[in-house]
């Protein structure tokens, strides 16, 4: 009855991470944005903004705790700010000019409102957090008292667990489980 437990929950998993990328490829990328009164076009597939008058590129980097998004204008000049958890600082090339064209941090705060949570990049602690999570609350979860012997047992001769033991390893890989799959998603 464990196995085949094991075995339901492992190809549920595997059904809704396939599931996601079906849905997306039909998906029309491009969507609109009211923003102080303008309408701006987002198009994530080219990287592009439009005011109806003008085209912006944008170019989104993140890496660890770090975002930044650079802003192209039609002149060729550029705006851009970065994130490093809470604090943020930016700048501008020397051809910018707000008066001609739309902010640059209007156009950032675009950008970072309407990118698809998917194209943000996952940190490597996160990877690391599903990788390690998930299998290992599901051997907790399928062989509790194997879990136990290997992190108290193996110090004992003849040591048998309690039910109480068993249970709380269960528990304990189902939450293993629940984070792992909630950290696939957020």
């Amino acid at each position: 009855m464990k196995k085949v437990t094991v075995f339901l929950l492992c190809l549920l998993m595997l059904a809704s991470l396939c599931a996601c990328g079906a849905a997306d490829a039909d998906r029309d990328p491009t969507y609109t944005v009211e923003k102080y009164g303008e309408t701006y076009t987002v198009n994530p597939d080219e990287q592009t903004i439009s005011d109806g008058a003008h085209i912006y590129s944008y170019d989104v980097s993140v890496g660890g705790t770090s975002t930044r998004v650079e802003i192209t204008y039609p002149n060729g000049a550029s705006y851009y700010w970065s994130w490093h958890g809470n604090v943020g600082s930016g700048g501008w090339s020397g051809s910018y000019n707000d008066t001609l064209y739309t902010r640059g941090d209007t156009l950032c705060d675009i950008v970072m409102d309407g990118v698809p949570a998917p194209e943000r990049a996952a940190s490597p602690g996160k990877l690391f957090l599903i990788i390690f999570a998930i299998p290992l609350g599901a051997f907790n979860i399928a062989f509790p008292q194997a879990a136990w012997y290997l992190e108290y047992g193996w110090r004992f001769k003849n040591a048998e667990p309690s039910d109480l033991a068993l249970g709380l390893n269960r528990f304990g890989g189902i939450v293993l489980v629940v984070i792992g799959v909630l950290a696939i998603f957020f």
